[in-house]
């Protein structure tokens, strides 16, 4: 009893922290649209940042902003424009690196990324 009981505990665990799901729409060449829903506020910013910087070095460029940034309802959906840019420009300047984002082993976002009374 305790060892299935500790199975479906672990199946649980690894199906929120991993059931995030995104959708992509590509605007234009330095534009991505994306839309996560997660069990967890705090695993929707992670799966979009995290996939908003792999689509960056993907399409050719080097740095990101999410613009504008909004929550569905509940707070445990997020949806973004990625804006890319090469080092460089101007609008890389204060974005984020993606690189920087993907080295992180972690990929925590920044806790302002989460809307309020969302914090884990």
């Amino acid at each position: 009893m305790r060892q299935s009981t500790f199975l479906a505990v672990a199946a649980l665990s690894a199906c929120l922290s991993g059931c995030a799901a995104t959708e992509e729409t590509q605007l234009a060449p330095n534009l991505v649209g994306l839309d996560t829903q997660a069990p967890f506020a705090s695993e929707a910013a992670n799966q979009t940042i995290r996939r908003a910087a792999e689509l960056t070095l993907q399409n050719g460029y080097t740095h990101f902003r999410l613009d504008p940034l909004y929550w569905t309802p509940g707070g445990t959906g997020v949806g973004v424009t990625v804006v890319m840019f090469h080092a460089g420009e101007a609008g890389a300047i204060g974005a984020f690196d993606a690189r920087t984002i993907l080295a992180n082993d972690r990929n925590r976002v920044p806790h302002w990324l989460l809307p309020v009374g969302q914090l884990e």
